[in-house]
């Protein structure tokens, strides 16, 4: 992770006041937050993710008193997936703990929070698995609270013990999404792109598809993201960290696998974040009219 420096360490290594101002006029030097800063550089050769944590970071050195980081903010500490990084930092303090932000950019919410939902991960404070999950089942947008559910077992929480806490907000804002979002979440999804692949395919009117349906192939095994294995159709969502900085090797046996699936009659479908995020109804029609085919041959 990039180092964050304070303006006393800047100042420590010799910048004046009038230097440190230009190079930040100058796009050299790029805050963070007020008083902590990075190389610009160092910056933008971070992800999204990476630059959320940062600021984190950074505001946890400014605080008088550590905070508590909930909701995508805690996911980011957390280290999750996320369907987007929250441009503002979320914190949770405890009713009578004051209600003053503090900083431009950081929301502050208030509820009780038991010392057992609260964890410290690599020197920063957030809720705890379960509440964190909870919280943001209760108060995220649907599609980006089911993105955070699915990812539930890196936790070694469940869906069973989600809902057997649930009735702990009972009567209290977003106790019915939650459960809306616990029946919707399934672990089986592998990354962001194939949850909002899931919700998308729930919305439509195509029969529901199989999960990390396994294919026998000449030399080996392939698991297809979704399957309908009736009508030999595979849809695999490929998202620009499909296969990250996998060897070689490793992208040319899976799409040796694919052909050799494509030969024993299966077809596939690939389909990326366009497809689901800015045209899904096009991709709908896609899968539906491969649908149509199949059953027309058989």
């Amino acid at each position: 992770m990039t180092d964050l420096m304070s303006l006393a360490q800047l100042r420590d290594t010799g910048l004046s006041g009038h230097e440190i101002r230009s190079r930040l006029r100058d796009g050299k030097l790029h805050r963070i937050h007020p008083g902590y800063f990075t190389t610009s550089d160092a910056y933008l050769r971070l992800g999204p993710e990476e630059q959320a944590l940062l600021r984190h970071q950074a505001l946890t050195r400014a605080a008088s008193v550590p905070p508590i980081f909930c909701l995508a903010s805690a996911a980011v500490v957390h280290g999750l997936d996320l369907r987007r990084v929250p441009a503002r930092l979320h914190t949770l303090t405890r009713p009578g703990e004051g209600t003053h932000n503090g900083y431009a950019g950081v929301v502050r919410h208030q509820e009780p929070l038991p010392e057992t939902d609260i964890v410290t991960v690599e020197g920063l404070r957030a809720t705890a698995g379960e509440r964190k999950l909870l919280d943001c089942a209760r108060l995220l947008p649907f599609p980006d609270a089911v993105v955070l559910a699915d990812q539930a077992h890196l936790f070694g929480v469940t869906r069973a013990r989600l809902e057997e806490r649930l009735p702990e907000w009972a009567g209290r804002r977003g106790a019915r999404r939650a459960q809306r979002v616990l029946d919707a979440m399934d672990t089986r999804s592998e990354s962001v792109g194939e949850t909002l692949t899931r919700l998308m395919l729930a919305e439509s009117v195509l029969p529901a598809p199989e999960l990390q349906w396994v294919i026998v192939g000449r030399t080996g095994n392939y698991r297809a993201d979704f399957a309908w294995p009736e009508h030999q159709l595979v849809l695999e969502f490929d998202g620009e960290s499909k296969y990250g900085d996998a060897p070689a090797t490793v992208i040319r046996n899976e799409r040796r696998r694919e052909v050799e699936i494509q030969e024993q009659g299966w077809t596939v479908i690939r389909i990326g974040w366009h497809d689901v995020v800015r045209t899904p109804a096009a991709t709908v029609d896609r899968i539906e009219a491969a649908l149509r085919r199949s059953a027309a041959t058989r």
